[in-house]
């Protein structure tokens, strides 16, 4: 029997909420692909107490590394890393947990797989090389900052040309999922994201995107603009499931 890896999805901050959507994000994916049972070895954590409602910014990132790190490399906790094939660091940036908890499971010499979303989007659409890319996020403040990342440590001289840079929605991340803000999150999508970048393929830059994924492919599937729209966790988790089942072929 093929084994299935183990996989556990970090949600950094403290917001529960927000860890449901993308696990029901996720369940949807696998369930329209009929890959049920990869959904019996993904698992799901949410930051402590201590660790912000929301990233917001560099400091807030920091701080969600600080509260998440110790449970993490607590061989006694439940969501002890090494107890998983795979970790996903289920936020928008250049977090610094995926780094930190990198050099642990190096340090150990682990073969856990330790990822974020940041970069496996980026390195997915530099595959293409002829599809312009650019990406969604929640408040201006995350603009300047994915920019610099993705400038300075992902892009090649054969993706730099594709990539158009990142546009702000303006909305704090609890509040992208809201209804009554869809309706604007539309309209920048449609004046920066297309017309004025001319985006083939439109990162969705933050988790909190993951309970609008399916309603925004179904808004721009009209035929009027070819977009296409990437969802960070689940292609995360399918980065994280090649990776693993690669790595341990004999």
């Amino acid at each position: 029997m093929r084994y299935t890896p183990m996989i556990l999805v970090v949600n950094p901050n403290s917001s529960t909420s927000m860890t449901q959507e993308i696990q029901e994000n996720v369940v949807s994916y696998f369930i329209k692909k009929n890959v049920k049972t990869n959904l019996d070895n993904i698992f799901y954590y949410t930051g402590p107490s201590t660790s912000p409602t929301q990233i917001s910014d560099i400091k807030t990132s920091f701080e969600s590394r600080d509260a998440c790190l110790p449970e993490l490399t607590d061989s006694n906790n439940v969501n002890y890393y090494d107890k998983y094939d795979g970790i996903l660091i289920a936020c928008f940036s250049d977090h610094p947990l995926v780094q930190s908890l990198s050099d642990v499971a190096r340090a150990n010499k682990s073969k856990t797989i330790i990822t974020g979303l940041l970069n496996t989007t980026i390195n997915f659409c530099s595959l293409f090389g002829d599809r312009q890319f650019s990406i969604l996020t929640s408040n201006n403040e995350w603009v300047t900052i994915l920019d610099n990342a993705v400038e300075q440590k992902y892009l090649n001289k054969s993706s730099e040309k594709y990539w158009k840079g990142t546009v702000a929605t303006n909305l704090e991340v609890l509040n992208l999922h809201d209804v009554q803000n869809y309706s604007a999150i539309v309209q920048i999508i449609e004046k920066e994201n297309i017309r004025k970048l001319h985006s083939d393929l439109i990162i969705l830059g933050c988790a909190g995107f993951s309970a609008i994924y399916e309603k925004l492919i179904s808004t721009f599937s009209d035929g009027q603009y070819n977009v296409k729209f990437i969802e960070p966790v689940t292609m995360g988790i399918e980065t994280l499931l090649f990776m693993i089942q690669w790595n341990s072929a004999k």
